[in-house]
């Protein structure tokens, strides 16, 4: 076999992009699942370079082979055939992973959280890199598919490189990369991907990071849906292109973002609906005593169903927990229900994705509900304190057309 300078030897061959002429092919090999090994005999005295010119798209580094027929051998002399060359042996092949979070989840959980609409949900895209300085990309695309409940940022993207310990190493610039959106509008899925910018990819920084990261946020909109579905940001995935134009793609993983919403049935002390009644909404107790600060609004129809809406005109969503509604005036004919009314929306979740949702108790349907009674008034309410005024007036008057009849009738007398 070749001693002494076969390494130095391979290096240099692995630089050259173009044989010299006097260099000829002797066979070639595609491994496949069916075709794992091949043969080649009658070969001239020489030296022999065997070269992979094609590779699965995450191999790294491949360490090429170089050899010389016949060779000598102090314990068996001349040899005119050599052992197997193992090709698995030498190609260094590695698969990426991808992985997305929630990084400011309400409930400590990367996979999924729990907000209020208007509210911002902070994602991440954690992938392995791809390719080696020695085999660098032509692509690498990181892609989502985000719920129509969320509306995407698309100034709040930022994508830099870590280390295997997490570690900000470098912030790309906007000119690195590029966010492409696929498909979006209202009440739509949001499709977009992050793509590398080729030259980019020839940059040593990006083969001696471990990982990069894609960062973003959405807001929770009016078409968010509520309760154990939740709004799922669908699986991530990653393509890479190799510099022989072999592709390969991962999928990832879903993270889900869940919200919920109350509504008021509205009675009187007979059990029959309400229409008419008006309500406010409150986070706080006292916001709802001081009737300030409030977050939405509704109106019993002709049900007695109360729904709340915002200064907008949108469906209010609200995080688990407590809040506060007040009533704000009372059907016609009935008093108003003058006390602070407390509303829950208790919520449980698992660690465990079960049944298509991390949420292990929340109210029927997503909506946390409450009955208010009115009853009704002993004197018309129309008109207000003006309307009792006069009826005390008028009493007073009628009293002193008594006394004065009586007066006048002792004086006749």
């Amino acid at each position: 076999m070749l001693k002494g300078d076969t390494a130095e030897m391979i290096k240099k061959l692995d630089e050259v992009t173009t044989l010299p002429a006097t260099a000829k092919s002797v066979g070639t090999f595609t491994s496949s699942s069916t075709a794992k090994t091949k043969t080649l005999s009658n070969l001239e005295q020489g030296v022999y370079y065997v070269r992979a010119v094609n590779y699965p798209a995450g191999v790294k580094s491949v360490t090429n082979s170089a050899f010389a027929l016949p060779y000598y051998n102090e314990t068996s002399g001349w040899n005119y055939e050599i052992p197997a060359i193992n090709l698995a042996e030498k190609v260094n092949d590695d698969t990426p992973t991808t992985h997305k979070s929630i990084t400011n989840s309400t409930k400590s959980n990367e996979n999924f959280t729990d907000v209020s609409l208007g509210d911002t949900v902070n994602f991440k895209i954690k992938s392995t890199t791809a390719g080696s300085n020695q085999m660098k990309l032509k692509e690498y695309v990181v892609s989502d598919d985000m719920s129509a409940g969320l509306t995407l940022d698309k100034n709040g993207f930022s994508v830099s490189l870590e280390d295997q310990y997490g570690k900000q190493l470098a912030v790309l610039s906007n000119k690195d990369y590029k966010v492409n959106v696929l498909s979006e509008g209202e009440g739509k899925n949001t499709v977009f991907n992050v793509s590398l910018s080729a030259d980019y990819l020839q940059n040593s920084d990006f083969y001696n990071a471990v990982y990069t990261s894609v960062t973003y946020r959405a807001t929770l909109n009016k078409y968010a849906v509520v309760g154990f579905d939740g709004n799922p940001n669908t699986e991530t995935s990653l393509k890479y292109t190799n510099k022989n134009d072999v592709s390969a793609e991962i999928d990832g993983n879903t993270v889900y973002v869940y919200t919920y919403g109350v509504y008021v049935d509205k009675y009187n002390e007979y059990g029959e609906r309400l229409s008419g009644a008006e309500f406010s909404l409150f986070k706080t107790q006292s916001d709802a005593e001081a009737m300030q600060n409030v977050i939405a609004t509704g109106v019993s129809d002709d049900n007695g169903k109360v729904d709340f809406y915002t200064a907008d005109g949108e469906e209010i969503r609200l995080q688990s927990g407590q809040y506060f509604i007040k009533e704000t005036k009372a059907p016609e004919g009935y008093n108003l229900y003058t006390p602070v009314i407390p509303i829950s929306i208790d919520v449980s979740y698992g660690d465990t994705f079960v049944d298509g949702t991390y949420i292990t108790g929340a109210p029927e349907g997503g909506y946390a509900s409450i009955e208010v009674k009115n009853t009704q008034a002993m004197l018309p309410q129309t008109g207000g304190a003006g309307t009792v005024i006069f009826y005390i007036l008028g009493g007073i008057s009628l009293i002193g057309s008594a006394i004065l009849f009586a007066v006048r009738r002792k004086i006749k007398q």
